[in-house]
């Protein structure tokens, strides 16, 4: 008997809530079918790092504090310098199919987010064709030709970059609509023409269209949305829609391919909402408590560096891509250079980092850590986190009264691992749930700034998993399913061992409905040409 094949499929940042009510209108009909016949679970995502950590987490089956990616930029251990913190090759281990390939297993996969190219493989790796994130590793494949054989077929992405930085205008966005549409369709393609290429026993391809629509379509769809324009377009209003019901066509179209003896699982990542949030307001609710001397912002720069900055985009966008790809410290350089957000953290008792948004963080300029440090370790750190933390609890809205912030929590009171130290001392949890335009309190007054933000959506907690075929039970799963634990449930499902350094453990007692499920001798055709 052959052992069974997995066809795994990622919905990058496609909102579970979303897909539950238009599934239930009619207009998903195939994720309405795996919702009605499959092994339904809710995916519990790791706390705090949406924008970073989630896709390091399932490939590796471990925590942001132990393989360290958690935000676009984090600071450099033992400096007040700002690094890119989200390139592939800072992944600490291998990402999950390399453990099948070793043990015989064929494997295909397409565009997984964070994930850089293998050197080997028993099988084939397309990656940054068309995922979101796709600076984080160079355009490529292995083999190395398979990928020039794939844009000779099928072209260049139609989205190569998400972010203009700066709102687009409605024609642009109509233009953006089409693209990605066209991306997802272009997607369906390829992942079509993958899987006949050759057998294999894992198939992983990620769509990853949907990311962008969410990011930047949200105010569209959102009556609610301060940016939302009732005279808009149809065809805006329905973009995230339109988008989802693609998808859900593409999923159909590879469902079809492999049959219904075959095993499939489709995963939402994480999901989608309205980008609200206080970040923009966290550095001057510090300035206001003294904690820190005056921060440039990036306005600040000289009229030269940002004129310099600006002429990237006289460079085509495939072109910069690429650069990101392949010479990612060089486009970081650039940016630094000019965007001068060296910021007086050395004078100051405790700055907000940047780059974390829906939840932010607090670094204290910690003696003996920090390299110009000013608060002591022990007694005096502790007090001033309380004293933060407090402040912060009682901040409101200056409009409605309502609370600002939901939480503020000690990164270690949420993971344990050898880069808990490069977290911030405290994480805070805004209120998502309306828009946080000014804030208050007895301490610090009134403050107000403007959103700075062009995208007008981003990221929730939670995704959804749902298995469908032979081996899988129907219905809703009541077990907690984390992002960690997919990965090890994979490697169960072809009966390959669960390294020891993941964190996360196999949920199959709760998704696999018990039948035995032989497997064969392993598929090593052409492995490691």
């Amino acid at each position: 008997m052959k052992s069974p094949k997995l066809l795994f499929i990622g919905l990058d940042s496609v909102d579970s809530a979303l897909v539950r009510r238009w599934a239930g209108e009619g207009h998903l009909p195939t994720m309405a079918r795996l919702l009605a016949s499959g092994a339904v679970a809710p995916i519990v995502t790791p706390e705090a790092v949406l924008e970073g950590g989630v896709w390091p987490t399932f490939l590796t089956s471990q925590s942001p504090a132990t393989h360290g990616m958690f935000a676009y930029q984090q600071l450099k251990r033992g400096t007040y310098d700002l690094e890119v913190a989200l390139h592939a090759d800072r992944l600490p281990v291998p990402p999950f199919w390399e453990h099948l390939s070793r043990a015989g297993k064929r494997v295909t996969i397409i565009d997984a987010p964070f994930a850089r190219t293998a050197k080997r493989l028993n099988g084939m790796q397309v990656t940054n064709w068309g995922a979101h994130d796709a600076w984080s590793w160079a355009c490529s494949s292995y083999p190395a030709s398979l990928i020039d054989d794939l844009v000779r077929r099928f072209g260049d992405h139609p989205v190569p970059s998400c972010n203009l930085g700066r709102k687009r205008t409605a024609a642009e966005y109509q233009r953006f609509r089409e693209q990605l549409i066209e991306g997802v369709r272009r997607k369906t393609a390829l992942l079509r023409h993958c899987l006949e290429l050759e057998d294999w026993d894992l198939f992983l391809g990620v769509y990853s269209e949907s990311h962008c629509v969410g990011h930047h379509f949200w105010h569209f769809l959102d009556p609610g949305h301060p940016r939302h324009d009732p005279s808009a377009a149809q065809e805006l209003a329905t973009a995230i829609l339109d988008v989802y019901r693609e998808i859900d066509t593409g999923v159909a179209a590879l469902l079809e391919h492999v049959g219904e003896d075959s095993h499939a699982l489709v995963m939402l990542s994480h999901g989608m909402g309205p980008f609200y949030a206080g970040a923009h307001l966290l550095q001057p609710v510090l300035d206001r408590l003294g904690m820190s001397g005056m921060v440039p912002s990036a306005s600040d720069s000289s009229v030269v560096e940002q004129s310099t900055w600006k002429l990237r985009h006289l460079v085509p966008a495939r072109v910069r891509r690429h650069v990101k790809g392949w010479l990612p410290r060089l486009a970081s350089a650039l940016w630094r250079q000019t965007h001068h957000e060296v910021r007086p953290w050395e004078r100051a008792r405790a700055f907000a980092v940047p780059e974390h948004y829906m939840t932010s963080g607090i670094r204290i300029n910690l003696r003996g850590r920090e390299p110009a440090g000013t608060v002591e370790p022990g007694a005096e750190h502790e007090a001033l986190c309380r004293e933060l933390t407090e402040v912060l609890l009682s901040l409101e809205d200056a409009e409605t009264g309502r609370k600002v912030v939901q939480w503020v929590a000690r990164p270690a009171e949420l993971y344990q691992g050898p880069h808990l130290a490069d977290f911030p001392d405290l994480l805070v949890e805004w209120e998502h749930s309306f828009p946080i335009r000014a804030v208050r309190s007895p301490r610090i007054g009134t403050v107000a700034e403007d959103f700075p933000f062009e995208r007008s959506g981003d990221h929730r907690a939670n995704g959804l998993l749902a298995g469908l075929g032979p081996r899988f039970q129907s219905g809703e799963i009541k077990n907690e399913v984390r992002t960690e634990d997919i990965a090890p449930t994979v490697l169960e499902f072809f009966g390959v061992p669960i390294p020891s350094h993941y964190e996360g453990r196999s949920v199959g007692g709760a998704l696999f409905n018990g039948a035995s499920v032989r497997h064969s001798s392993p598929n090593t055709r052409a492995a490691f040409p």
